[in-house]
């Protein structure tokens, strides 16, 4: 999926997972309606109470409104139960944080996901909105997140907003130049010190061909809030020029 991406990484809290699931996808018209469900694992098991149960959806509306115009505009829930769903929709992707290792130390230890956040609550409802608008070859993302812990007793929440704009030329927009900032605020508990992360990213692409993908940019990602206090992520930050060439099939 690589090359669906602009940049060289995703979103810092970044929802992906792969599980077993049931689906019904309908597009009527111009709108997009998506009703799914899951257990919320990979790995089945027969043990009593292992019963989990994860509830998604989406709603949005695409359409390509002239030859110079489309706009988009979905939004999608995410809720899983208390009944060990092993909620891995913040954990689920194997390939690591793409910034692989960057804050780690000898001393603290670390690991390729370190750049990314995983809010890690054990079940959770997540509301998501993303605005698109392309026009000629000028694009528009937004992305929109609020995350809230399915225990009330402890609390807790998080919220993401992710800007993004492109501009493509070249005879078939093999080519474009644009920049991200994308950033995550907010709580482990009702009573904890905020974590904030935010992210900045500019750069470029070149499409050699269909399925090969050069890309070059800048990165700063940065660390405050009470919440890091003791880790090693307090007043983190790392910054770079990172170069990825991507062949997808």
């Amino acid at each position: 999926m690589t090359i669906y991406n602009p940049f060289v990484s995703n979103y810092i809290m970044d929802a992906f997972t792969t599980e077993p699931f049931f689906e019904v996808t309908l597009l009527p018209s111009d709108f997009i309606l998506v009703a799914g469900v899951t257990n919320g694992r990979l790995n089945q098991s027969p043990i009593k109470g292992d019963n989990g149960f994860v509830f998604y959806s989406k709603v949005g509306f695409d359409k390509q409104m002239n030859d110079d115009l489309r706009l988009r505009l979905t939004g999608s829930l995410y809720s899983s139960s208390d009944k060990s769903t092993r909620d891995y929709i913040f954990g689920g992707d194997r390939a690591g944080g793409r910034y692989y290792s960057t804050l780690a130390t000898v001393a603290n230890g670390g690991t390729d996901f370190d750049p990314r956040f995983n809010p890690g609550f054990a079940y959770h409802t997540s509301v998501q909105i993303n605005p698109f608008i392309k026009f000629k070859g000028l694009e528009f993302f937004g992305l929109m997140e609020f995350v809230n812990n399915g225990n009330d007793a402890v609390g807790g929440s998080y919220s993401q907003v992710g800007l993004e704009g492109l501009y493509r030329f070249g005879m078939n927009e093999q080519w474009y130049l644009g920049g991200r900032y994308n950033s995550v605020s907010g709580e482990k508990t009702d009573i904890a010190l905020t974590n904030d992360i935010s992210r900045t990213n500019i750069g470029g692409g070149w499409f050699m061909t269909n399925n090969v993908l050069l890309k070059l940019e800048y990165v700063n990602q940065e660390y405050s809030g009470g919440g890091f206090t003791g880790s090693r992520f307090q007043d983190g930050k790392f910054n770079g020029v990172v170069l990825e060439a991507a062949i997808s099939f």
